[in-house]
């Protein structure tokens, strides 16, 4: 009688090997992304220092990175992590991921031009659609747009711009009348209403997102509650950093005739930061959503 000996050796996945490959390759990729948006930054900030104009150029790269990243991160979790293809090449994004890239790429494009003095009003131009663009992401998920813009809130919003328009043209626009073309003078009064709106949308869906998590159990909601957040907290950063440069112009006019807190707050270096700290928020709240999708999955 014949005795069948039972292998011992193990059975081998190719599979499961495949996937690990792919593990591996994404967090060996992601780590460089982010190692390169932090080392284009650094080197703009030498560059302020040094005075280089040619390595000026950097400038855009980090927010260029992050738009990439954004639209990465939304494809490794739409076809999982078994295709290293997918890993590099960007893969049927969600709405509010192409929107937040956009308005980040646009972004970069602002910052290449805000470099040369004679195209401004065309960086501030684009800044302006990048934030246009952030808007129609924080209101994508909703059904009607009556969510974000009732009566009374257009109201307030209107009340607000009119306010801080007219501590710009009473308080600003006098220290930089006799420099200032009118045409900057009106690109910064529309540059000034879409982002105060921006920053009512993200804060909104903030809102929105948080009050729907009070729903979920506690060990999931309270990570998500902070993600949820992101999108509202980089909207800020950005304003507040836009508020930073337009108090370096004004300390520049007074010279030395200004404390050493309004001197800290118009620290380029403490600007360029804040303003990537937005992004890198605003960049971070796409992310959630695929976090909240695996989570209750």
């Amino acid at each position: 009688m014949e005795t069948i000996q039972q292998s011992t050796q193990p059975i081998v996945n190719v599979q499961t090997f495949d996937n690990i490959d792919a593990v591996n390759h994404k967090d060996l990729w992601w780590k460089l992304l982010y190692t390169l948006f932090t080392a284009t930054a650094l080197a703009y900030l030498y560059a302020r220092r040094k005075d280089n104009r040619m390595l000026h150029l950097v400038k855009p790269l980090p927010v260029l990175i992050l738009g990439y990243v954004v639209l990465l991160w939304c494809s490794v979790h739409h076809v999982g992590m078994s295709s290293l293809f997918h890993l590099i090449v960007p893969h049927k994004p969600s709405d509010y991921a192409v929107y937040i890239s956009i308005g980040l790429f646009l972004s970069a494009i602002g910052d290449l031009l805000l470099i040369f003095d004679k195209y401004f009003v065309h960086g501030i131009i684009f800044f302006l659609t990048a934030h246009l663009s952030f808007i129609l992401a924080f209101t994508a998920e909703s059904d009607s747009l009556t969510q974000f813009f009732t009566p009374l809130v257009v109201v307030i919003l209107v009340g607000f711009n009119i306010f801080f328009v007219y501590l710009f043209i009473t308080k600003v626009v006098p220290l930089f009348v006799h420099t200032t073309p009118t045409s900057i003078v009106i690109a910064l009064f529309f540059y000034m209403a879409v982002i105060i709106t921006m920053c009512y949308t993200a804060s909104l869906k903030a809102l929105t997102k948080v009050a729907q998590l009070w729903e979920l159990s506690s060990s999931v909601s309270h990570t998500l509650t902070i993600y949820s957040c992101c999108g509202a907290i980089g909207a800020v950063l950005f304003f507040i950093s836009d508020l930073m440069i337009l108090i370096r112009e004004m300390n520049a006019l007074k010279k030395n005739k200004v404390s050493t807190f309004r001197r800290f707050l118009g620290n380029g270096d403490v600007g360029m930061i804040t303003y990537w700290l937005g992004q890198f928020c605003i960049a971070l709240s796409v992310t959630s959503i695929f976090n909240v999708l695996k989570e209750l999955s």
